[in-house]
């Protein structure tokens, strides 16, 4: 990383580079039907797409259940992943249901064995989603601690745009997920629910350049034992992070530099002392040719024949 990169300030704040969710066995955790395409529908078609094995598992029932569960499930074909699993938590219940909504997905991780676990950002204003969210950084938790497997949690936004530390360029299948999106009627008679989160994901694309249209954002962190108690970091703790980091690559690469420099001054000094050796014995040879007497009548016969 180099001065340029560290003036960059902005890159402290939000990712300028996008990247794709990487996953060989996927689950994704919503609290609602329609939470797991409005938030992270577009990285879904992709890992679709990469031959990925996707569980969608929807936590909560509320009005309309059967016919919200039918809208998932139309939505999950046109995406290409099997129909989600509904379990039967009560729509905005999820608070006092914490922890049987933990030990319940605790179950399912267990069973089904993921590397990518995808669930609402604990930064949503919805408190099923803030529930979802503490679950899912619990049950990954303990999940790690049981299965002693690597697990990365992967939190996505909806109401509220989250803190991010990835970018998914999603411009190649936008168009697919507003056609999901278009699946949730029941949901889009009451809100515009599609435009926005169209436009949210709009707006994710601000730092990725002109060649991307849509973009999803994730806050992606590792689901050790750390990650289920700690205070996830907020846009200005992320860039102070991000700053200290360019901070110490700078003063590695300068004390990398001084080195180098360094190497290179003993090159020289050990050059010039060789050099001024190599001219003392010179002018000690040459001086040992003054002091010969063939020298001193060899000068004074050039003087004589006036070449002197």
């Amino acid at each position: 990383m180099n001065n340029k990169d560290i003036a960059m300030r902005e890159a402290w704040y939000v990712p300028y580079h996008a990247s794709a969710l990487v996953g060989e066995r996927v689950m994704v955790l919503a609290p609602h039907p329609d939470d797991e395409v409005f938030g992270c529908g577009g990285a879904l078609a992709q890992l679709v797409a990469q031959g990925s094995e996707i569980q969608v598992i929807i936590a909560t029932q509320g009005p309309q259940a059967a016919l919200r569960l039918c809208e998932s499930k139309k939505a999950a074909r046109l995406l290409g992943y099997p129909a989600p699993v509904n379990w039967a938590f009560i729509d905005r219940g999820l608070e006092e249901a914490r922890e049987a909504l933990t030990q319940q997905l605790l179950d399912a991780l267990l069973d089904f064995q993921p590397d990518l676990l995808l669930a609402p950002s604990c930064w949503e204003m919805h408190p099923d989603h803030r529930a979802a969210c503490d679950a899912a950084l619990q049950a990954g938790t303990r999940f790690v601690e049981q299965s002693d497997t690597l697990l990365k949690i992967a939190l996505y936004e909806i109401g509220v745009p989250l803190s991010a530390n990835q970018l998914v360029d999603i411009s190649s299948v936008s168009a697919l997920k507003a056609e999901a999106m278009q699946c949730f009627e029941s949901q889009l008679a009451e809100q515009r629910y599609a435009e926005q989160i169209a436009g949210l994901n709009q707006y994710r694309s601000y730092t990725l350049g002109l060649g991307v249209t849509a973009a999803e954002a994730f806050h992606i962190v590792p689901a050790d034992a750390v990650s289920a108690t700690m205070a996830l970091p907020s846009v200005q703790d992320q860039a102070l992070l991000r700053c200290e980091k360019a901070l110490q690559q700078s003063e590695l690469e300068y004390t990398h530099r001084i080195d180098s420099l360094q190497n290179e001054k003993a090159v020289l000094q050990k050059m010039l002392k060789d050099c001024q050796h190599a001219r003392q014995e010179a002018e000690g040879t040459l001086q040992a040719i003054y002091a010969t007497r063939s020298w001193r009548w060899l000068s004074r016969l050039k003087y004589l024949l006036g070449r002197g």
